[in-house]
């Protein structure tokens, strides 16, 4: 694969903005929550609180509240009060770990900041060590029990620094490339990206359908008893929490799988997905280089954030002037014509 070869680019470190900031935070979130939610439901089941939750719905449908019996509501109230204290306290920690450990290593940054291309730094620009990472991420209480405006003052500080950042003395940064125009290069456009997204997703459909075949069961799944419920609320049903749990690793393979698939074939010789290849396009970064595996998997996660505008995200490659999506505008990534004119 002939690659482009630009001048090297002129590289300067800026404070990260808040709205950047604010991307890497959805994703991290994203992600914690697709790890987290079935370990929950794991705890709810070994716990009986999904148990206690469909009894008293039983309870319920026969004319009989909950309220009407004191005991019955302390012993309700108490396992649910203590259900949701332990939950809280593990996230905590979970968040905790997971933003200090990965602050901590040799990326200086969460799979959410390598997305948004930003990193973690001392008033030196320097690695943060571990004791000082998982610091700053404790200080995160402060900025939450604000009402949020902690987070808020990476907006109007002069070096977008949040609260938690202020106290410990910490910088989130963003390498800037001045990138050269890259020579006869033609920018592929968004039908093109489009016609090549779906055929990847087709590809991946058809890899993961053993999977979902081997772990789902001939029962009500919990999307489909989700959507009976709201077609009709006068008939709820309780959806079974093995079939939720089950669903939730379907989930979690899934996503993993089609992670692994566009960073490692976007990060390969071909620069390119089966899609992408079929319809003559690859990525590349701002001066038309192959991306490393991880770039190309920060490329990936910042699709959470094209996801979460209503696809909006993905319509603007029809629009801006070098056909960069919104996850390419995070990830300073480009997406090419293979064929460049002579």
């Amino acid at each position: 694969m002939e690659e482009l070869h630009a001048s090297p680019p002129a590289a300067h470190h800026s404070y990260a903005t808040f709205w950047r900031r604010l991307s890497a935070f959805i994703i991290d979130n994203a992600l914690i929550h697709l790890l987290f939610l079935p370990f929950v439901f794991i705890y709810l089941k070994e716990k009986g609180i999904w148990d206690l939750l469909i009894m008293a719905k039983e309870a319920h449908d026969r004319g009989f509240s909950v309220m009407d019996s004191s005991m019955s509501f302390t012993i309700l109230f108490g396992s649910f009060f203590n259900t949701i204290l332990i939950m809280v306290a593990a996230r905590t920690i979970f968040d905790m770990l997971y933003h200090g450990l990965w602050e901590a290593s040799r990326y200086q940054a969460t799979p959410g900041k390598m997305a948004a291309n930003i990193k973690v730094v001392d008033e030196h620009g320097n690695r943060l060590t571990l004791a000082r990472s998982l610091a700053r991420n404790f200080l995160k209480i402060l900025s939450n029990i604000t009402f949020f405006i902690g987070y808020i003052m990476a907006l109007v500080t002069e070096k977008h620094q949040a609260l938690h950042d202020k106290i410990s003395n910490c910088f989130v940064t963003r390498d800037v490339y001045e990138a050269a125009p890259i020579p006869n290069v033609e920018y592929a456009g968004f039908l093109r990206r489009l016609l090549a997204i779906l055929l990847d997703f087709i590809l991946i459909s058809i890899l993961v359908s053993p999977l979902k075949m081997f772990l789902i069961t001939g029962s009500q799944g919990a999307m489909e008893i989700f959507f009976h419920n709201i077609q009709h609320p006068e008939n709820q049903i309780m959806p079974n929490i093995d079939e939720i749990i089950r669903e939730s690793w379907i989930g979690i393979t899934t996503t993993f799988l089609t992670f692994f698939y566009f960073a490692s074939f976007e990060s390969s010789r071909f620069q390119a997905t089966p899609g992408k290849i079929a319809i003559g396009i690859r990525v590349t970064d701002m001066n038309g280089h192959r991306l490393s595996f991880w770039r190309a998997a920060g490329r990936y996660i910042a699709k959470y954030v094209s996801n979460i505008t209503l696809l909006i995200g993905y319509i603007m490659a029809g629009a801006t002037p070098k056909s960069q999506a919104l996850h390419d505008e995070l990830a300073d990534t480009l997406v090419i014509k293979s064929q460049v004119p002579k």
